[in-house]
């Protein structure tokens, strides 16, 4: 059996245990109630009918104890049932997490050190971080025309950048049979079979050649090194 099918079996051998609790507490307090007032049930009843009559008693009396004493132990059942399955829910994670790749967290530190060859180029973060509102369109432009001019050059050494449809915007374009959805989303009214004739709103772009820095033996998430003049 599976650690899931465990874990879905205690959760019902635990609420089956808190709803048997229950009833046999409401049974219990109604035949103390019965006792103490001296209430009897229709005359040669059956079993059910009895128990009927005597929980019927009890709410009638004392309906305060019945709800505290049927609510009590399915509230601790309903509350043991849901940190049963919360912390399979967190096994689930951590597994998920322990079966991902091997290359996985080498692609973050790839992508965590291009973004720092971005900031040593181009200086991306420190723009990106800054609060540019107090600064007028024209102080912007200036400082975006280094910024673009340091990036442009970073990502051209990394990898090779290419449109996907080689036609300018705005230009007819036909849709072949067996397009890839990854490379060409279609809009507008879209409706029968490929291939389509449609206005083209953005080439698109694709990378090829790849080659992400190379690890230098520090920490890939400092983007950027703090800078201190000793004097």
């Amino acid at each position: 059996m599976s650690s899931s099918s465990r874990r879905t079996l205690l959760i019902l051998l635990i609420l089956l245990f808190a709803v048997l609790l229950a009833l046999g507490n409401i049974l219990c307090h109604a035949l103390v109630v019965q006792e103490l007032t001296g209430s009897t049930p229709p005359a040669d009843p059956g079993l059910l009918q009895r128990l009927i009559h005597t929980v019927g008693e009890s709410l009638r009396q004392w309906p305060q104890f019945v709800w505290f004493f049927s609510g009590a132990p399915l509230l601790v059942g309903i509350i043991l049932a849901l940190l049963v399955g919360l912390q399979g829910g967190g096994e689930a994670r951590s597994s998920a997490t322990a079966s991902l790749p091997a290359g996985a967290s080498g692609d973050v530190d790839g992508a965590l050190r291009l973004l720092a060859l971005l900031q040593q180029e181009g200086r991306l973060v420190d723009f990106l971080e800054e609060d540019i509102e107090p600064y007028d369109d024209a102080q912007v432009g200036a400082a975006v025309r280094a910024i673009h001019a340091g990036c442009r050059k970073a990502l051209h050494e990394r990898m090779r950048i290419a449109r996907i449809f080689a036609e300018e915007d705005g230009a007819t374009v036909e849709v072949p049979v067996g397009f890839d959805a990854g490379e060409l989303r279609l809009t507008g009214n879209v409706h029968g079979q490929p291939p389509f004739k449609g206005t083209l709103q953005h080439g698109g772009w694709r990378a090829s050649n790849i080659a992400l820095p190379r690890s230098s033996g520090v920490d890939a998430s400092a983007l950027a090194p703090a800078e201190v003049e000793v004097g």
